[in-house]
C-alpha cells in the first residue's frame, strides 16, 4: 500500500513540533542572556546580554557572516548536486531544490531517531520516480552519509588530538563515570553506524538480487500478505535500481560522494562560522570532532528536529571548549540556519508544490548509471 499522499505535511502535524522547536531554543537563549559570564577580551564578569549589547560587529564578524551564509548555500547545493547525479539528471535542477527543502522539512516535522527518510521516498516519487527506485535513491544517499561519517570521525579527531584538545568535554570530577562512559558509548554507536553501512552496502550494491528474495518471500507471511502486490512491485523496482548502480562507474560514485562531502563539510561548518562570528580563537578543529560526537547525540533524539536536545546538547559539548560569552546567541543563530530555516522556506514552496505534483506524471529514470 503506498503511503497516502496527505500523510506527510497535513498542517495540524506542524503545530506541536514547530512549538517545541521554538519553544527550545527561545528558553535556552532567554536562559543563556540572564547568565553571568565572563567577557573574553578584558576577563570581566558581566550579564551575557550586555555583553551581547556591547558587541562590536567588525570586519572580521562581517566575514564570518558571510561564511556562514557560503555554508547554508553550498550544504543545499551539494545535496541538490548529489540528486542530480543519482537520478542521471532526470530531475531538474528546480525539482532537486524542492526535493532537499522538502526533506529537510520532513526531518524537522519528525523525531530525529525516525528521520525523514520515508517522506523522502513519497517527496521522489511525487516528482516521477517509481517506489522501489526512489527507495533505493535514498539507501544510496544513507550510503554516502554514513560512509562519510565513518571517515570524518578518524580524521577529525586524529587532527583535534594533534591541537592539544580533547574530542570529548571535561566534565566535573564527580561525574568521572559519565567521563569514563561517553566515549564507551560513543564507540558503541560509532560501530552500530560501521555494521549499518556494511548491511545497507550489501544489499543495496553487492547482492541485490538476495535483497528482493527476501523482500518477496516476507511478503508472502501473514502480517503482509495484504500488501504481497505492492511490496513484490517495489521489491521489483528496488532490485532493477540496485542493479544499475551496481554497475555504475567509478566516476558516477566519485562525484555523488564528493557532493556529499561538499554538504556534510558545508554543514559542520555552518557552526564553526557562527562562532567566529563572536569568538576570536575558535579551535575550528576540535569544534568539529565535538560536533561528530554531537550529530550522533541528535540522531538518537526522540524530538522533532532534535528540539531541545540540540540547544541543550552544544552547551554541553563546545562550552569547555570556547567558554558560554556568547554561546546562547550562538545557539540561536545555529538553529536558525539548520533547522526554523527549513521550516519557514518548506513552509512557502509547499503548497504550490503540491499542486505541481498532484497529477501523476510520467515516470522517470531516476538511478541509471551514465
Amino acid at each position: 500500500m503506498a503511503p497516502s499522499k496527505a500523510n506527510y505535511f497535513q498542517w495540524q502535524r506542524w503545530i506541536w513540533p514547530v512549538f517545541a522547536g521554538t519553544a527550545a531554543a527561545a528558553a535556552v537563549t532567554w536562559y543563556g542572556l540572564q547568565q553571568e559570564v565572563i567577557d573574553p577580551i578584558n576577563q570581566e564578569t558581566v550579564p551575557s546580554i550586555k555583553l551581547l549589547r556591547a558587541f562590536d560587529w567588525d570586519e572580521k564578524a562581517f566575514l564570518a557572516v558571510l561564511g556562514l551564509l557560503g555554508c547554508i548555500v553550498l550544504r543545499d547545493l551539494g545535496y541538490m548536486y548529489r540528486l542530480r547525479i543519482l537520478s542521471n539528471s532526470s530531475m531538474r535542477w528546480r525539482q532537486c531544490f524542492d526535493s532537499i527543502v522538502l526533506w529537510e522539512l520532513a526531518s524537522a516535522l519528525t523525531p530525529s531517531v525516525v528521520g525523514g527518510s520515508a517522506a523522502a521516498v513519497w517527496i521522489l516519487k511525487r516528482e516521477g520516480m517509481r517506489w522501489g527506485k526512489s527507495l533505493a535513491t535514498i539507501f544510496a544517499t544513507a550510503l554516502m552519509d554514513e560512509l562519510f561519517y565513518l571517515l570524518a570521525v578518524p580524521i577529525m579527531f586524529g587532527i583535534a588530538l594533534l591541537s592539544d584538545h580533547s574530542i570529548f568535554p571535561e566534565i566535573a570530577s564527580d561525574a568521572s563515570g559519565i567521563n569514563t562512559s561517553l566515549p564507551v558509548l560513543f564507540g558503541m554507536a560509532y560501530a552500530f553506524i560501521g555494521a549499518l553501512t556494511a548491511v545497507i552496502l550489501y544489499g543495496l550494491i553487492i547482492q541485490p538480487d538476495a535483497t528482493f528474495h527476501r523482500l518477496t518471500r516476507w511478503s508472502k507471511r501473514r502480517p503482509l500478505q495484504r500488501w504481497e502486490p505492492a511490496i513484490a512491485s517495489w521489491a521489483s523496482d528496488l532490485r532493477e535500481a540496485s542493479r544499475t548502480l551496481k554497475q555504475a562507474t567509478a566516476t558516477f560514485w566519485g562525484k555523488a560522494f564528493l557532493a556529499t562531502c561538499i554538504s556534510w563539510c558545508a554543514r559542520f561548518a555552518t557552526l564553526n562560522m557562527v562562532f567566529s562570528i563572536f569568538y576570536s580563537n575558535v579551535p575550528h578543529a576540535a569544534l568539529l570532532a565535538r560536533q561528530l560526537v554531537l550529530w550522533l547525540v541528535l540522531t538518537i533524539s526522540p524530538t522533532p528536529g532534535s528540539a531541545g536536545v540540540a540547544e541543550l546538547g552544544l552547551p554541553a559539548l563546545t562550552s569547555d571548549l570556547i567558554g558560554i560569552a556568547y554561546l546562547a546567541i550562538v545557539v540561536l543563530i545555529w538553529r536558525l540556519s539548520t533547522y526554523f530555516m527549513y521550516l519557514i522556506v518548506g513552509a512557502l514552496i509547499l503548497p504550490q508544490w503540491l499542486l505541481k505534483t498532484r497529477s501523476d506524471s510520467s515516470v522517470q529514470e531516476p538511478i541509471a548509471a551514465p
